[in-house]
């Protein structure tokens, strides 16, 4: 059990560098928009039909990785997107650019939650449930890590070779990724030899699982509104740049890595916060912060608020590995992926709503709107859920792994 457990960490954590490896990072918007003439809000709203395939698909194929394997569906959904890169690479029309958003969508949401899902039940079955946080949280920081390598290095690559290498270069990592995901050893998820329910049956077994108990209830609505609108504010990062005369190149990429290692910091501090704060606090509170991060950056003028854009990042990657921790200690093993898919589900609606919003809003006014839309859609996640979720018993603290302090 102890190599298949030391081995399973290992190749997730190799999974999620590759996966997120992507050289593309640092200039696709503006790939999109100076290279290819598309507006941003062509964009957006191609995104947020994204986000709204993702909606449908999400809990379907959460369903698919606890009925077929987690491994499996990661594996399937590391190689659609690097086709969805691919086609995205050559996108001359706004018909070519959503299959290309489409088939990210079908990508996406095999990957999302079975990951997760795949390693809780590794580590449940070596006893050691206590350290998901911490190794989850790991897993998010080596992924925000790897965006953050290939952002400092995307824009020299795209400035002196091409722009479109940068994808092809990504496609490459992401078959690379799926080869590491048919490795994993599979954990079992079903209770001895009982067959699997039938696929309707176990989506919606997996709905009633989540709903009864409220404060599951209360954590998958706030998380996945909250990070919506925390992470919307990647679609500014870029636009914010060109606005203030940033050129693509060195200082263009430079600028953008301290997003991703935002990201990796908070990613890999989420476990502590949340043992310090507890759920239900870090849960709010977190976000609260990221509204007055929105409202720096709508008022200060020039590059003097862009530190702002890193606390955002960081602020979303803590609220992921808590409220997963969460969830997956209160849902049984064999819908654990599937309820995970729905905090997905409700993150993709949220954001699919806001993308074309943020869009529309800087292509008419400018990044100050579109921040101060960021903060308003923020609170709106809080007053709507925030109060819920404090009023839930059993959303404390997660349980400290073996050896660590809560100071």
């Amino acid at each position: 059990m102890d190599s298949h457990l030391t081995r399973n960490i290992r190749l997730l954590q190799a999974f999620w560098f590759l996966r997120d490896f992507q050289l593309w990072i640092p200039v696709w918007i503006v790939f999109l928009t100076v290279e290819r003439g598309f507006s941003l809000t062509e964009i957006t709203g191609a995104e947020g039909l994204y986000l709204v395939a993702i909606v449908f698909l999400e809990v379907p194929t959460g369903a698919i990785a606890d009925r077929y394997g987690r491994a499996r569906s990661m594996a399937l959904g590391a190689f659609c997107l690097g086709l969805a890169v691919l086609i995205f690479a050559f996108a001359d029309s706004f018909a070519v650019l959503l299959v290309s958003f489409l088939l990210w969508s079908v990508a996406h949401t095999l990957m999302s939650g079975a990951d997760m899902a795949l390693l809780f039940d590794t580590l449940k079955l070596g006893n050691r449930e206590s350290e998901y946080e911490r190794l989850a949280g790991r897993g998010s920081a080596l992924g925000w890590a790897g965006g953050g390598i290939a952002t400092l290095l995307g824009g020299p690559v795209a400035a002196f070779v091409d722009t479109r290498f940068t994808m092809f270069f990504g496609a490459g990592t992401c078959v690379l990724a799926a080869v590491l995901a048919l490795a994993l050893w599979e954990p079992p998820h079903r209770r001895g030899t009982e067959p699997p329910a039938p696929y309707i049956a176990s989506i919606r077994a997996a709905f009633n699982e989540m709903w009864r108990v409220p404060a599951v209830r209360a954590v998958v609505l706030l998380a996945g509104t909250s990070t919506a609108a925390l992470v919307a504010s990647h679609y500014l990062i870029q636009p914010y740049l060109v606005e203030r005369g940033v050129e693509v190149g060195a200082r263009f990429s430079l600028l953008q890595v301290p997003i991703f290692f935002a990201g990796f910091a908070g990613s890999m501090f989420a476990a502590r916060i949340g043992v310090r704060m507890g759920t239900k606090r870090a849960l709010v509170g977190l976000p609260l912060l990221g509204v007055g991060a929105y409202l720096l950056l709508a008022v200060t003028p020039g590059l003097a608020g862009y530190a702002a854009f890193p606390l955002l990042i960081a602020l979303g990657s803590a609220i992921q590995p808590i409220s997963s921790g969460f969830v997956n200690r209160q849902i049984s093993s064999e819908r654990r992926a599937t309820v995970l898919s729905i905090q997905g589900m409700v993150h993709s609606l949220t954001l699919a709503a806001i993308a074309p919003a943020v869009g529309f809003a800087t292509d008419e006014s400018g990044a100050g709107a579109a921040f101060m839309a960021g903060a308003v859609m923020t609170a709106m996640a809080l007053l709507l859920f925030g109060p819920w979720l404090l009023a839930q018993r059993g959303a404390g603290r997660p349980p400290l792994a073996e050896g660590e302090t809560a100071g």
